[in-house]
């Protein structure tokens, strides 16, 4: 027995359309586990709309952190922004007698957060709300956990999608 997407009505197998809403039966079966841990193992999966998506690991993030210093171009998915955001959090807490870890990483960190604005079309200069007590910190944070835009964008080629 199968049920029906539309009404929730239980069909037979062999149902083409539910006898209670008329509507086609999409018989959708489950993907493989193997097959996903596959692709995963491969460095990417298949979101839900059928594209595949990079996956973006915490090293590869911090890495890219470090390789991208000064790159005030491009775009920056959410997890490069919030891997390297943890990473800069975690070595202020962990050095905080020392003001060499946060002079390090303040340029990267205004990099990285002008690039996550890009992937969501928006021009890097809205990096100056943080200069708003409270009010600007808050857009900005609302802003970063935004996904970005699919495809291409004035900023560049969309840096989750695998083409």
């Amino acid at each position: 027995m199968i049920r029906c997407n539309h009404c929730g009505q239980m069909c037979d197998d062999t149902a083409t359309h539910c006898p209670k809403c008329g509507q086609p039966v999409n018989v959708q079966t489950p993907p493989n586990f193997n097959q996903q841990q596959q692709q995963q193992q491969q460095g990417f999966y298949t979101a839900p709309n059928g594209r595949k998506v990079r996956n973006m690991e915490m090293l590869e993030a911090c890495k890219l952190f470090w390789i991208k210093y000064a790159t005030f171009e491009g775009r920056s998915r959410r997890a490069e922004f919030w891997w390297a955001y943890l990473m800069t959090f975690v070595l202020s807490l962990l050095l905080s007698w020392t003001y060499i870890v946060p002079l390090a990483c303040l340029i990267p960190s205004i990099a990285v957060g002008v690039r996550r604005l890009h992937d969501i079309g928006k021009s890097g200069w809205y990096y100056l709300l943080s200069l708003i007590p409270i009010v600007g910190t808050i857009v900005l944070i609302v802003w970063w956990c935004q996904e970005g835009t699919i495809g291409r964008n004035e900023y560049g080629e969309d840096p989750k999608y695998i083409a």
